[in-house]
């Protein structure tokens, strides 16, 4: 994906068509710094093979929130299947919310299908080779990379805007792998809610009600590292019927905050 600058950012799609209706969310800058996950809606003509799609609402944003700045993407182009696996092609017009410009570009994206492939032949070879210790192999692993990429992963000092409906915010806390005495603090405006938690594979759900007019940050705080480094959650928001899946992952007394922001009626 890239403009006028030339520049190239990371770009991923997943949604469903049904009677030539798409729905689904893209996220930009996978793993960066300005990393944002949008909705997105369009339409696929199945005999011309034109896929088009809008970006429509900001689900989630690293980038500092200044509502005005962001540029969604407008795509048309074509999908094209050569040996089963698909590939997307196209030109989209980036417009701000008020419909204004701001900037053009091309799309290229390939199915996760041809990716996959190519991740577990690399991977076959990694392991096969004796050149490689075992730690680094269970280290160095495409198939996980491009898994982990499905979540977004908070770092430190990582600020994660949430765009938020309902009055109260559903936190789930758990360890997805193995349990190795992670211990981590969890604040809501500066005063600690959760402390010293020990992270299991078992849910800690925690309901917290709040005021949208005003603001509301949740910090969490690596307490420790436990047995495997680095300290790892894996934390769930709910909203209503909404849900967004983070992965923190922190060295000891690091921390990052999630910023809920109301989200603004269209």
């Amino acid at each position: 994906m890239n403009g006028d600058d030339k520049s190239i950012i990371t770009y991923r799609i997943v949604f469903e068509e049904f009677n030539g209706k798409v729905n689904g969310y893209s996220v930009t800058d996978l793993d960066g710094a300005h990393e944002t996950k949008n909705t997105i809606v369009g339409t696929y003509d199945k005999k011309t093979k034109l896929f088009s799609f809008q970006e429509k609402e900001i689900l989630y944003t690293k980038s500092k929130f200044e509502e005005s700045a962001f540029c969604f993407v407008n795509f048309s182009g074509k999908v094209k299947l050569v040996n089963n696996t698909s590939k997307v092609e196209g030109t989209f017009k980036g417009l701000y919310k008020n419909k204004t410009k701001c900037i053009d570009g091309t799309v290229t994206l390939v199915g996760s299908h041809k990716i996959y492939n190519f991740a577990n032949k690399v991977n076959k070879k990694i392991q096969k080779s004796k050149k490689v210790d075992q730690e680094t192999k269970n280290k160095v692993n495409p198939v996980k990379m491009i898994d982990s990429l499905k979540i977004n992963k908070l770092s430190k000092d990582q600020n994660l805007n949430v765009f938020w409906e309902s009055k109260k915010v559903v936190i789930e806390i758990f360890d997805a792998g193995q349990e190795d005495g992670d211990i981590i603090n969890l604040y809501h405006n500066n005063v600690i809610i959760l402390e010293n938690y020990k992270i299991s594979n078992n849910k800690k759900i925690l309901s917290i009600p709040i005021n949208l007019a005003v603001k509301n940050e949740f910090k969490i705080l690596a307490v420790n590292e436990g047995l495997i480094v680095p300290n790892t959650a894996k934390i769930i928001l709910i909203d209503e019927n909404r849900t967004f899946e983070l992965l923190s992952s922190f060295k000891r007394q690091e921390s990052a905050s999630i910023t809920i922001i109301k989200k603004s009626s269209e």
